[in-house]
């Protein structure tokens, strides 16, 4: 039984104004700490981190195993599910640490980066944190309590952050990215288990554990295929070119993946209890796939081609002078990522509907399309690559718009009024643009200035004219945060309007 037209929707509501004030303030702290460290380190530093992060996230992935979606989608969760995936994926997460502990000396051997080897060590420990942390974690995002989640992420990244500005003050090279690393995960292991208040009670059951584990196994799958797209790059950047090329394209993208998390991820850590909640009625799910999807494109497309638009000027202005060289590739991952919001949601819908297997199928051939890509362009350097992929994601898009609506039934109209976000943004982008060839002899500061100004007055105005009715469903959305105290009257009136709004077409 699904829940009430007026309170699943006012509960997403909330839960996205709680996540975005969370993930705005803790974007903006690791945005601000990126700038002050990239100032500090060189290229090999970041690419090192960044090499050793990407073989924890494969770790780390298979320590859960979904595990944490399945307690979020269970229908009837009980306490030895709880306690049996909680020590299920602690013991993955402690064997997974050791063994790369041991195997660390090979893996850098494998990179010829000697530098690795300490690095993976210190940080194998991040692997176990993330484990004691997954299912608290689920059970709150199941519960929709994301405050309690965003009081974790704020608290963590402030002080990991301070943390790592402080060395990297001192002089401590990579170990001041390595030490953020850490002591962002013990801040929000202390921090997560007590707003959870659960202890786990039931002795594990084996037979649960391989239930979830089976359900996790094509979820598994998915995200090893994308983590296979995501680390390839990086891996295969660092085995032919080394840890330098690595580290401007972690630079070069870095901003672009904080504008992503900061959009995006914004929306999609709240949408899969929404989805779950309207897996039996696909008329709902298929509404609030379409509304996730415009709400992800008013933060995500502005920000990126505001990016592709002058990064030029905001990467050296930013982080220096050493790093001027990655402003044509953050141009390009920008747009890359701004298209890429058009699939942000699609394994969301295919995990409520209990249909994994056509996006297994579909993730192994995008990803076998990158890897191939990848291999073929790193040689010719940073530039190749971002344009191969760029391709790759135009060319994919289209593809998964039809499996969506071969399994889930999604109609391609859902896409309709995204589209007209994204031509509001690229009409902003263009004025951008053409202030920057204006005022080409002008300081880079005031270029920047300029550029600002010309998006916040732009933007807007585009949209009123070509994309209105996201502005109205962001507005009603907002509104319904704003009322926390209602009469009995008011909440039967509101609960009217909303199953009123609900069976109603949008434009």
């Amino acid at each position: 039984m699904t829940a009430p037209t007026s309170s699943l929707r006012r509960d997403t509501a909330r839960g996205v104004a709680w996540t975005a004030l969370q993930t705005w303030t803790v974007r903006a702290t690791t945005a601000g700490a990126f700038i002050v460290i990239s100032r500090q380190l060189q290229p090999t530093e970041f690419g090192l981190v960044a090499l050793a992060m990407s073989v924890i996230a494969v770790l780390t992935l298979l320590s859960d195993s979904g595990l944490a979606t399945f307690v979020v989608r269970d229908a009837e969760l009980d306490e030895r599910t709880r306690s049996t995936a909680f020590f299920t994926g602690v013991a993955l997460s402690v064997v997974l640490a050791a063994l790369l502990a041991l195997l660390a000396g090979p893996v850098s051997a494998l990179f010829d980066e000697p530098g690795l080897t300490p690095v993976l060590r210190v940080l194998s420990l991040g692997v176990v944190l993330t484990g004691i942390n997954s299912v608290p974690t689920a059970l709150l995002r199941r519960d929709m309590r994301f405050k309690s989640l965003a009081l974790r992420g704020t608290v963590a990244t402030f002080a990991g952050s301070a943390v790592a500005i402080t060395l990297a003050l001192a002089g401590a090279g990579v170990w001041a990215l390595v030490a953020q690393s850490l002591v962002r995960g013990v801040v929000s292991v202390v921090v997560i288990w007590a707003s959870a208040r659960w202890v786990p009670r039931a002795v594990p059951h084996w037979g649960t554990a391989r239930s979830m584990l089976s359900f996790g196994g094509k979820l598994l799958s998915i995200d090893l295929l994308k983590q296979v797209q995501t680390r390839g790059e990086e891996f295969v950047l660092a085995g032919v070119s080394g840890a330098t090329a690595l580290g401007f394209w972690t630079v070069a993208t870095r901003l672009m993946k904080i504008v992503q998390e900061t959009g995006s991820s914004v929306i999609s850590s709240v949408t899969l209890s929404t989805f779950a909640k309207l897996q039996h009625d696909l008329p709902r799910l298929h509404r609030a796939y379409r509304t996730s999807m415009t709400a992800a494109g008013l933060v995500m497309f502005p920000a990126m081609l505001f990016l592709t638009a002058t990064a030029p000027d905001l990467v050296p202005f930013l982080l220096g002078q050493q790093w001027a060289t990655t402003g044509t590739v953050a141009q390009i991952t920008a747009v890359t990522a701004a298209l890429s919001t058009f699939g942000f949601f699609d394994r969301q819908v295919f995990i409520a509907v209990g249909r994994l297997r056509p996006e297994v199928v579909l993730v192994a051939c995008t990803v076998a399309a990158h890897v191939l890509i990848v291999v073929l362009t790193v040689p010719h350097g940073l530039t190749a690559l971002a344009l191969g992929l760029l391709v790759r994601t135009v060319l994919t898009l289209p593809v998964r718009q039809v499996l969506l609506h071969r399994v889930a039934g999604t109609p391609y109209s859902s896409v309709l009024l995204p589209c007209r976000v994204l031509l509001a943004a690229a009409v902003m982008a263009g004025c951008v643009w053409g202030q920057q060839v204006l005022s080409a002899g002008a300081d880079q500061w005031l270029r920047l200035l300029l550029g600002a100004a010309v998006a916040a007055v732009t933007y807007p105005v585009a949209l009123l004219l070509v994309a209105r009715p996201a502005l109205e469903e962001f507005r009603g959305d907002v509104a319904r945060v704003l009322r926390r105290r209602r009469s009995p009257g008011a909440t039967a009136a509101s609960a009217a309007e909303g199953d009123a709004r609900v069976g109603a077409p949008r434009g």
